[in-house]
């Protein structure tokens, strides 16, 4: 009921926009005939009975066609099936748009018309979608990692439905099972990874977003519930088939949708904050860049000017399930920092896998400074609007310290976007161990709610001017 309440609202949001979206349209394509009065009168000359009646009618066909498309029931991760089902839906209301308006004989640039409204509504609806879609993954050839717990009919047929259906958006990684690679199909014993306690270590050495059961639940369940518990505890999804029950009047239903099943799906309400959560960090990251900026180059000039190198330094991190992207800084370090590093190894003062000195001998005066007043940080505000980072979340760890992660559990601090700032950074920073960090890291995923962002970013300001506990 609350998933249908929140459709209903998007979809209704969404056919005032289109509409709006025309009215913006028609105003810009017949510039050169506005009346004195400007684009008020000129548009008052138009709401006629027989406009508002087609208002009604193409905000109604607006929802239907792309409500059809599925373009408000479905949650996108990967950029190309919206940006298609959204050119069709654009395509075809401006068509309709275009039939009326020639049906009318109405006076003006129909062309201009019809041309804008496109561009603007296919705009405004990928950008909808983009927000509404937290993970939608702009990559595209970046399909989801699977691996498939079974090797018998209903793993084959797991698998048949990956190649057939999920073929741009999944990747089978291989096959883990109890039994023995001698009484598996050739294709299966193939892609075979090892028994189902491998996961664990699956989870370690490679990038893996969902496991999916398809072991017989009668026979296996032992097996199964094993591999739901490694991978839950990894924070990877869990996905089974969804004819776990024959259900007769759902057979028909079944074999047009998709044959998986998320074994704990996200609810609408956290969807909802989601969205909210992405359409935050864009609205703060666009705002924050255009009025720091003064701040941005003040900073990079000091930086040129006081040490040899590149103002910014940039380099790979672990993300949201486990990608790597390029994070940005301003350099705090001399320029070679990167190759001292081995020769330091052996003064490193943290438990776990990190790296951390006290005097690291290879920060500038200025990146001191920089590092404790965290203006190093600001232009992370660029990997925040591109969506790989968030303003919240934990931070992004690089592929040195990932690397020496010994428990899979580790890894569930990469189902959510890392953030700027974060649960540790208003708890000690630098000060803290990394039994601690991991702690909180855990403690904000499993509390995560936007109050709980809030809270964690008013307290962001006064831990950066106090500089407690900064490196």
């Amino acid at each position: 009921m609350k998933q249908r309440n929140s459709t209903t609202l998007t979809a209704a949001i969404d056919s005032l926009a289109a509409l709006g979206i025309v009215v913006a349209a028609v105003a810009w394509a017949n510039q050169s005939r506005m009346p004195q009065g400007g684009p008020r009168e000129f548009l008052e000359m138009r709401i006629t009975l027989l406009n508002a009646s087609f208002a009604i009618v193409f905000a109604v066909l607006w929802k239907e066609c792309l409500d059809k498309l599925g373009l408000y029931r479905e949650t996108f991760t990967e950029l190309v099936r919206p940006a298609v089902r959204l050119a069709t839906g654009c395509g075809i209301m401006a068509g309709v748009l275009a039939l009326y308006l020639v049906a009318r004989q109405a006076q003006g640039p129909i062309l201009r018309v019809i041309v804008a409204f496109f561009l603007a509504a296919f705009t405004y609806e990928l950008m909808r979608v983009f927000v509404s879609s937290p993970h939608l993954r702009w990559k595209i050839g970046d399909p989801d990692r699977v691996v498939i717990v079974g090797s018998g009919r209903r793993a084959a047929k797991a698998w048949r439905e990956l190649r057939t259906r999920h073929h741009r958006t999944k990747q089978l990684l291989g096959f883990v099972d109890d039994r023995e690679p001698s009484s598996m199909a050739p294709d299966v014993a193939g892609r075979f990874l090892g028994s189902v306690d491998r996961l664990q270590e699956l989870f370690l050495s490679h990038i893996v977003d969902e496991v999916f059961i398809a072991l017989p639940v009668r026979s296996c369940y032992d097996a199964a519930q094993r591999a739901v518990s490694l991978a839950e505890t990894a924070g990877v999804r869990v996905v089974c088939l969804n004819d776990q029950y024959e259900l007769e009047h759902a057979r028909a239903l079944r074999q047009r949708r998709n044959l998986f099943l998320e074994l704990a799906p996200k609810d609408d309400r956290r969807m909802g904050a989601e969205t909210l959560k992405r359409a935050l960090d864009i609205v703060v990251a666009l705002t924050g860049l255009v009025l720091l900026s003064p701040i941005f180059v003040f900073v990079a000039a000091a930086i040129k000017l006081t040490s040899p190198g590149p103002v910014f330094f940039v380099q790979q991190r672990f993300g949201y399930r486990r990608r790597c992207f390029p994070m940005w800084k301003f350099r705090s370090m001399v320029a070679n920092a990167p190759d001292l590093m081995a020769q330091l190894e052996k003064q490193n003062e943290a438990s776990g896998p990190i790296f951390k000195i006290k005097d690291d001998p290879r920060i500038t005066p200025l990146g001191r400074y920089l590092r404790r007043t965290s203006l190093d940080e600001l232009p992370q505000l660029w990997n925040v609007l591109l969506g790989d980072m968030s303003l919240v979340g934990p931070r992004p760890m690089s592929m040195r310290d990932v690397s020496r992660f010994e428990h899979a559990q580790l890894m569930r601090r990469f189902s959510v976007r890392p953030g700027m700032t974060g649960m540790w950074q208003v708890n000690g920073r630098g000060s803290l161990s990394f039994e601690q960090w991991i702690k909180l890291d855990f403690s904000y995923i499993d509390e995560w709610s936007l109050a709980l962002d809030f809270k964690i970013l008013a307290r962001t300001v006064p831990a950066v001017l106090k500089r407690s506990g900064a490196a």
